[in-house]
């Protein structure tokens, strides 16, 4: 079991336009620097760590947004913390996290497509109270194969993110553009991850995609996010 002795330190991926402007920020861990907790992304597994530490880590990151609050609201950037089961159980169950929230208006919360009964949507009754509490939610990983586009035809998340593997295979094929297509009509923002040329990016910004995900820059250090251009 990892021991959060200090924090570790929060990561951000950089989200932007085909045409480059910055939109958004992805925070997460990176995996502490042992070969027993490196895996092949380099993120933090959520499951490696009980749900205290968890916890933990996520009111660190809450309080670190809260204290770049006045440039991340200058430059009009979202920000997004992906949650699991057992985090969003919190969230919804902790006045401090939902006090801490509420002072956090760019913040947006994103579920995994492995989230338990996703698919239910609006239905699923921890998704319906993180709805119910005005927290903004994303949709990550859509098309790694643990739900069907239920999710998203249920217009709960405002925006929708591609599984970076699932892109990988299918940017190629002659169908791909269909399949944008069709996402697409269920959600106005659309996140891509993976993007490896310009081809691609030149593509995805005629498709009227919103974001592409780790392409202009390199993930960095929330502490380092004022470097980025405007």
């Amino acid at each position: 079991m990892i021991k959060l002795q200090q924090p570790l330190e929060i990561i951000c991926d950089v989200l932007h336009t085909p045409a480059g402007r910055i939109v958004a920020l992805d925070l997460h861990y990176d995996e502490p620097h042992s070969a027993a907790y490196r895996s092949v992304v380099g993120r933090l597994k959520l499951e490696s760590l009980s749900t205290a530490q968890r916890e933990e880590m996520l009111i660190h990151q809450l309080l670190s947004l809260e204290s770049m609050s006045a440039l991340l609201r200058q430059r009009q950037w979202l920000c997004c913390i992906t949650l699991d089961f057992a985090l969003a159980q919190r969230v919804t169950e902790s006045a401090f996290i939902r006090h801490a929230l509420q002072h956090l208006p760019f913040l947006r919360l994103s579920l995994s497509e492995a989230f338990p009964n996703l698919h239910d949507g609006i239905d699923n009754p921890l998704i319906r109270t993180l709805s119910e509490q005005l927290n903004t939610l994303w949709l990550s990983d859509l098309g790694a194969g643990y739900a069907n586009l239920n999710a998203v035809q249920s217009h709960i998340f405002e925006a929708v993110r591609l599984d970076r593997r699932f892109f990988a295979e299918n940017v190629h094929k002659s169908i791909f553009i269909v399949l944008l297509r069709q996402i697409m009509q269920m959600t106005n923002r659309l996140i891509v991850d993976g993007v490896e040329n310009e081809a691609q990016r030149v593509m995805l910004e005629q498709q009227g995609v919103w974001a592409l995900q780790n392409y202009l820059y390199a993930p960095l250090p929330l502490s380092k996010i004022g470097d980025l251009p405007d």
